[in-house]
C-alpha cells in the first residue's frame, strides 16, 4: 500500500504541473523573446481550470500576468453527471488512482473525443476532485478554498447564459455571482443565448475581452531576474 501511495503522489504531480509548466514557459518566452510587458491569461472551459492552477502555483513568470479571463467556466462533474457511463467511469478512474495507474489512459468510452489519463479523468468528474472548482453544489468556503488566491489578480468572468454544458437545473445568473465572490471581486458579463463557445454571440464576448485588455493590460511588471 504503501509504494501505491507513492506512486498515487507522483502522477498527481505530473499530471497537475504539466499544463501549469508549459504556460509558465509560454509567458516567459514572449518576456524573453518579445519583450512583452506582461501578459493576460483567457481560458476557455477547462482552459480556465488550467489558469486557476498556474496562478496558484507561484511560478516566477505569474508574477507577469497583469489579469485573467475565464470564458464559460463550467462544472465538468455537473455535466459528466448527466451522462449514462460517468458514474462506473469514476469508480473505474478511482480504481486505477488506488493502484497507483493514474496516469494509465481510460476507455473509449469515458471521453470519446480525446485519450484521457484516469488522473484527469477523476479530477474533472469526481466529486471535489482537483478540477471541480465550479459546480454550483460546492459551498461558499468550497468554492473559496479552490478560487480565492486569484482574489489578487483582476479576473474577468465571461459566462454562456445558454451554455449547453451547464444543466437546467442550475440557476446561471447565482452561479455567476457566487463564482465572482469566491475569486474576490471578479467582474463578470453574462451573454444573454450564448453557446459554450459563443460562436453565436461573438462580437459580444469579442468586445468584452477587448475592453478588459484594455484597462487591465500589461503595464510593467516587476523582474525577478533583473
Amino acid at each position: 500500500m504503501a509504494a501505491e501511495r507513492k506512486g498515487s503522489r507522483q502522477w498527481k504531480r505530473s499530471d497537475r504541473l504539466l499544463d501549469a509548466l508549459e504556460l509558465d514557459q509560454l509567458i516567459s518566452y514572449l518576456i524573453n523573446k518579445e519583450n512583452s510587458d506582461g501578459v493576460i491569461l483567457l481560458g476557455h472551459s477547462t482552459g480556465c481550470q488550467d489558469i486557476v492552477h498556474y496562478m496558484r502555483t507561484n511560478f516566477a513568470c505569474s508574477k507577469a500576468v497583469s489579469g485573467v479571463i475565464l470564458q464559460a467556466p463550467v462544472s465538468d462533474r455537473e455535466y459528466r453527471a448527466t451522462l449514462p457511463e460517468t458514474a462506473e467511469m469514476i469508480d473505474l478512474a478511482a480504481k486505477m488512482l488506488s493502484e497507483g495507474r493514474g496516469m494509465d489512459l481510460m476507455p473509449r468510452e469515458a471521453n470519446p473525443d480525446a485519450p484521457i489519463t484516469a488522473y484527469r479523468y477523476h479530477s474533472l468528474c469526481a466529486y471535489m476532485g482537483d478540477d471541480d472548482m465550479f459546480s454550483s453544489d460546492l459551498s461558499e468556503d468550497q468554492l473559496r478554498q479552490r478560487l480565492g488566491h486569484m482574489s489578487t489578480t483582476q479576473c474577468l468572468v465571461i459566462f454562456s447564459m445558454g451554455d449547453e454544458y451547464v444543466p437546467e437545473y442550475v440557476d446561471k445568473e447565482a452561479l455567476v455571482d457566487r463564482l465572482c465572490r469566491a475569486l474576490g471581486g471578479a467582474e463578470k458579463v453574462e451573454i444573454e443565448w450564448g453557446n459554450h463557445a459563443l460562436s453565436n454571440r461573438v462580437q459580444e464576448a469579442v468586445r468584452a475581452i477587448v475592453d478588459f485588455v484594455k484597462r487591465e493590460g500589461p503595464k510593467g511588471w516587476d523582474d525577478p531576474w533583473s
